[in-house]
């Protein structure tokens, strides 16, 4: 499909002299609000702004360079101003494909899965459940990887491959609160402490268990399981093995990618080469992604992405 021709008060890019040589930046119409990114792909919440009431789901290639605001009803549900609100609470991205979660209502409130690619930009609906005002949200989006995106509903995770079909669908013994992905491996961590790592075909490969409530951050990478406990504590399993770090008080783990931890301290995106320890000041921003090939991250209405070469850069030595 031809690139969508978009308003300059859209998006724009902003030139580079080299994509590895600096960050490649574009401009978002609203303030972002979440960020995804698997492989060369980007998915970023631009907030609501000038003319529209709702937020917009907007897909960026950092190979073509294309960029692709994504359904084509942006306003539906907060146009009737509902009581309680409306808005997407989380999106995820997996090749040209990107998920999102929105919910609208009153004293009853509906949880909409949707999803649209750069060849069809139109949203189609996934998943709809109406439950009261104050429980929690019903379905639960997770990471995706460049290969399989992962959300559950209960305790029923599906996983869908990056072209939208169903790899395959795994009933965990109790409620899934959290799930992530890496290559074709799912990682679903399950209400009272166990975390389930799946094989592409659903199978159980680990069984890792914490302390009910421990887990802050997770990601799952090709050593094993990455993890933020309570006090800053960084575990990374690997069946019976387990490797432990901390961070700094006030520190959020963010991702896990090529043996390198981002994560957040005040403003600051940091990262942590784990074999050696060197500890480095990356950019400040407010949402920031690590893929083995670049880090992407965001603040007010800009987001960037760089070459993984230069965060290598920075940790050399």
């Amino acid at each position: 499909m031809r690139k969508l021709a978009l308003p300059a008060i859209l998006l724009a890019a902003a030139a580079v002299a080299s994509a590895a040589a600096a960050d490649r930046t574009i401009s978002s119409p609203g303030q972002v609000r979440a960020l995804a990114r698997s492989g060369y792909s980007v998915a970023f919440l631009s907030g609501p702004y000038d003319g529209h009431c709702g937020p917009r789901v907007i897909f960026w290639s950092l190979v073509t360079r294309g960029v692709y605001p994504l359904g084509r009803r942006p306003d539906l549900l907060c146009r009737g101003r509902p009581s309680t609100g409306s808005g997407i609470t989380n999106i995820a991205v997996a090749g040209n494909r990107a998920l999102w979660l929105a919910y609208a209502g009153g004293n009853l409130r509906d949880w909409i899965l949707e999803t649209a690619t750069t060849t069809r930009p139109a949203e189609r609906r996934l998943e709809f459940r109406e439950v009261n005002v104050d429980a929690p949200p019903p379905i639960v989006l997770g990471v995706a990887s460049e290969l399989v995106v992962p959300y559950s509903i209960g305790s029923t995770v599906k996983v869908l491959r990056a072209n939208g079909s169903r790899a395959y669908t795994w009933n965990a013994p109790g409620r899934v609160t959290n799930t992530t992905s890496y290559s074709v491996n799912v990682a679903a961590f399950v209400a009272g402490g166990r975390c389930y790592v799946l094989s592409r075909t659903g199978t159980v490969q680990q069984t890792y268990t914490f302390p009910p409530g421990s887990v802050q951050e997770f990601a799952l990478a090709r050593l094993g399981l990455v993890v933020q406990l309570t006090g800053g504590r960084i575990e990374i399993r690997n069946g019976s093995s387990v490797r432990r770090l901390t961070l700094p008080a006030g520190a959020r783990m963010l991702d896990y990618a090529e043996g390198i931890l981002l994560y957040k301290l005040g403003a600051q995106i940091r990262a942590r080469r784990v074999s050696t320890g060197k500890d480095v000041f990356l950019r400040n921003a407010t949402f920031a992604v690590l893929e083995h090939n670049g880090l992407s991250y965001a603040v007010g209405r800009r987001v960037s992405s760089v070459a993984m070469v230069n965060v290598l850069a920075r940790l050399a030595g």
